[in-house]
């Protein structure tokens, strides 16, 4: 199955994260049970307006968001410091533990990158030579743009090779798969786009499933086994990751221990989520799993580990990069954000699992793994985090406030309709949008004429091109995003 709009357009949100904030009362209970339970009771919006800030308890989000299930592993000091499951694996089914399997989806992209670092560490690859160097059963098309015409191995890591998104697919396992070589080529029974160049390579930062397809081929190219075989015994096994698969579809011993996806009401069990792309977001794992991969990474760049690369090397992974968002840098397969002393590692998932991991590997050594099971997650996980930057004191992901003005509810009317994957809809308070459309309806405040936002944050939308007492056209607003979206024409849904 193809990936829904609320996919993609959670997609565009993956890595839109709130930082630095108006400071919170320290909250850091004395043990690990004290502060467990302090995240279940104080989540929070990105933005709440002035003189009403509000928390909110971990279940009653849960079901107002329909998640079924959440798994979160906290890292304090540098350890993992409590693991806990909330919720469902499958509706009906077991409740989910710290031991629970979801899909990382994008989390996997870090992984990744380790094993190609181990390649750069074995002097087996030259990060900055063209990758088509050392593809043998594939070459990537040269661009046909102006300027720097094959891409390196370090831009296809930061995201800067000019490659197009190539948004993910789901594939039912019982029918044919498109191998790796049909997942580049956009080849039949494979229903994405080739991979191909499509700015030119250098000039950017732009995010690309696409160019974590072509390490996947390098990495097979170089070491003459499998993607699975060589991350395995290089970063999954080194790490301890001892619960973790890149195996798809997932064996039935697996699959007993995994979550279900859900896409609204439409289940997804563990067998069926097949996604080709292994590299760029095909591991499966647990919380508890990822947070022991970056108390690794956190060891390894202070130097008093080497389990999957040397210091130095995990130095060059973390060194900030091309800006991907203001306040965010992509590093090599990793974004890392904060202030200098204060740098955290960053990456999230997003496809119909909805999952997050953070971890400082400067000043403090904390951290989080979220994963969740619904496709309307995203606002849950994001919730989550800000709970756990105030429990543990943390400089960055706070709430702030955020202002609103007056907005009369018989203009309400004015703004409603469909706009690309979105919809806008009367409500009493006034104006409500469905991102998606078809989901719950939250509430939009205006701070300035034509100008909305929601407290989940970061989306802002600007209304544009009024014409007979209706706006035409919207623009979709976040730190990485200025898309603008047409009214769907007279007698749509929400018309």
């Amino acid at each position: 199955m193809k990936f829904s709009a609320a996919s993609l357009l959670l997609g565009i949100l993956a890595a839109a994260l709130p930082f630095a904030a108006p400071s919170q009362p320290h909250r850091e209970p004395g043990t690990s049970a004290n502060r467990a339970d302090t995240v279940e009771h104080n989540l929070a919006s990105m933005y709440f307006l002035p003189g009403k800030r509000a928390t909110y308890k971990l279940q009653q989000r849960m079901k107002e968001l329909q998640v079924p299930g959440v798994s979160i592993a906290a890292i304090h000091n540098g350890h993992v410091d409590w693991a806990r499951g909330y919720g469902v694996a499958a509706i009906g089914g077991p409740s989910v533990t710290p031991d629970t399997l979801f899909a990382a989806e994008s989390m996997s992209k870090p992984v990744t990158a380790l094993a190609v670092l181990k390649l750069y560490e074995q002097k087996r690859i030259d990060l900055d030579r063209n990758v088509n160097d050392y593809l043998k059963r594939w070459k990537l098309p040269e661009s046909s743009l102006p300027g720097p015409k094959t891409v390196t191995i370090r831009q296809l890591l930061t995201h800067t090779s000019g490659i197009g998104t190539h948004n993910g697919e789901l594939y039912d396992p019982s029918k044919p798969l498109p191998t790796l070589l049909n997942d580049l080529d956009g080849t039949p029974p494979a229903r994405t786009a080739p991979v191909r160049i499509e700015a030119t390579p250098g000039t950017g930062f732009r995010y690309a499933n696409g160019g974590y397809v072509v390490l996947q081929l390098l990495v097979e190219d170089i070491t003459g086994e499998s993607f699975t075989s060589f991350v395995e015994h290089t970063v999954l096994a080194p790490a301890g990751m001892t619960s973790s698969s890149y195996e798809v579809p997932l064996s039935d011993q697996l699959s007993t221990h995994a979550a279900t996806a859900y896409l609204g009401d439409h289940a997804i069990p563990p067998r069926k989520y097949y996604n080709p792309d292994a590299a760029a977001g095909g591991l499966w794992s647990t919380a508890t799993d990822m947070a022991k991969l970056l108390i690794e990474l956190q060891k390894e760049y202070d130097g008093h580990s080497s389990r999957i690369l040397k210091q130095s090397t995990i130095r060059q992974m973390l060194a900030p990069g091309p800006q991907m968002m203001p306040g965010m840098l992509q590093g090599l397969g990793i974004v890392v954000g904060g202030k200098p002393g204060a740098h955290f590692m960053e990456h999230g998932g997003s496809g119909i699992f909805h999952d997050e991991m953070v971890a400082y590997f400067q000043g403090k050594q904390d951290g989080v793994v979220v994963m969740a099971n619904g496709s309307n997650a995203g606002v849950l996980v994001e919730e989550i985090l800000r709970s756990t930057s105030t429990v543990y004191n943390w400089p960055d992901f706070r709430q702030k406030a955020h202002r609103a003005i007056p907005f009369n509810v018989n203009y309400a009317t004015k703004f409603a309709g469909n706009y690309g994957p979105i919809r806008f809809v009367a409500a009493p308070e006034g104006l409500a949008v469905e991102m998606p459309a078809g989901v719950t309806p939250e509430r939009v405040y205006m701070d300035r004429p034509g100008h909305f936002f929601v407290l989940s944050g970061p989306q802002e939308f600007t209304f544009i091109d009024e014409t007979n007492g209706r706006m035409q056209a919207v623009r979709f607003i976040t730190p990485m995003t200025n898309l603008r979206w047409q009214r769907a024409i007279v007698g749509s849904t929400g018309q």
